[in-house]
């Protein structure tokens, strides 16, 4: 099989020294459209919030002041309601996998007089604005929605074509080359150990360097991870890349490896690959892991990219 991904030429470096429900819910992108309806058949649109992260909600309609009625409101460090917009910044109480039912009510008498949603919390990932249209919506709306559906779409079609070389194409460097990840600069490598910060908050530690690759469109962060004695055992389900200190700047996370469970008291070594353009920040970066059940963070500060 093909080891055209970056991810999988590592393993030798690695080598060396209120309701819940399980499983994440799908956070899009970009700005959010909710569409309300008159039919009570339709079930509320869910939309992604995270602890420390904003999510902005705007209406098209003047709200009536104090009308806000959500699931766990204290569990919030700001709910903050304005005339036709709602801010929410959820805190660290929440628990990743919640649903919380959020209403509230326009001041006009239009059709819905309400607008009902549920607030899905995500351990990393949030869903930074969401426009709710009660009337129709406007053609520049439609035009942004369609451009993010492209925007999708070319990113799907690129990922097929990259399966399609890894389970088809030969292996080793000449894989690389086949899928494009070969040119005049690659490899590069950088050592980040010194930059490195892990706060309290993460629920596992770093154990030694932190090495980050670049190939063609591509860079690759290698780590070793202890899970602390007398914690439960951890398995990463997917990360985040984001740059610090620049809002909306993340990279496109393509794999995390070993998805193997990090024991009480042991060490694992892992490694992220992401996509980046031909020019992108060096960094530095906040690397959020997140595991598959219960919804811990590992979180590593300061991560620079070659």
């Amino acid at each position: 099989m093909l080891a055209s991904s970056l991810s999988l030429l590592l393993p030798a470096l690695l080598a060396g020294n209120v309701t819940v429900e399980q499983g994440a819910a799908q956070c899009q992108t970009g700005i959010r459209h909710v569409e309300l309806t008159t039919t009570a058949e339709t079930p509320p649109a869910q939309v992604c919030v995270s602890p420390g992260q904003a999510t902005l909600i705007n209406f098209d309609g003047a709200l009536v002041p104090g009308s806000m009625a959500i699931d766990g409101a204290e569990r919030f460090a700001q709910a903050e309601l304005g005339s036709s917009s709602l801010k929410l910044v959820p805190s660290e109480k929440l628990v990743p996998g919640e649903r919380l039912r959020l209403t509230v009510r326009f001041q006009d008498s239009a059709a819905p007089t309400s607008a009902t949603l549920f607030l899905v919390v995500h351990p990393a990932q949030a869903e930074s604005l969401v426009d709710v249209h009660r009337q129709t919506r406007t053609v520049e709306s439609y035009h942004q929605e369609l451009r993010a559906r492209d925007a999708q779409l070319r990113q799907l079609r690129e990922e097929n074509a990259r399966l399609r070389v890894e389970t088809t194409g030969p292996g080793g460097l000449a894989g690389l080359h086949t899928a494009g990840l070969l040119d005049d600069q690659a490899f590069r490598a950088m050592d980040s150990s010194a930059s490195v910060r892990v706060p309290p908050t993460s629920a596992l530690l770093s154990d030694g360097a932190l090495l980050s690759f670049r190939a063609a469109g591509r860079v690759a962060v290698t780590m070793r991870l202890l899970n602390p004695e007398g914690s439960a055992p951890w398995t990463v389900k997917d990360a985040r890349m984001v740059l610090v200190g620049r809002k909306g700047v993340e990279l496109t996370v393509l794999k995390v490896w070993p998805t193997s469970p990090i024991l009480p008291g042991t060490t694992l070594s892992m490694v992220v690959e992401a996509e980046v353009a031909g020019t992108y920040e060096q960094g530095p970066y906040t690397l959020q892991l997140w595991e598959a059940e219960g919804g811990r963070k590992a979180i590593i500060q300061g991560v620079m990219l070659p």
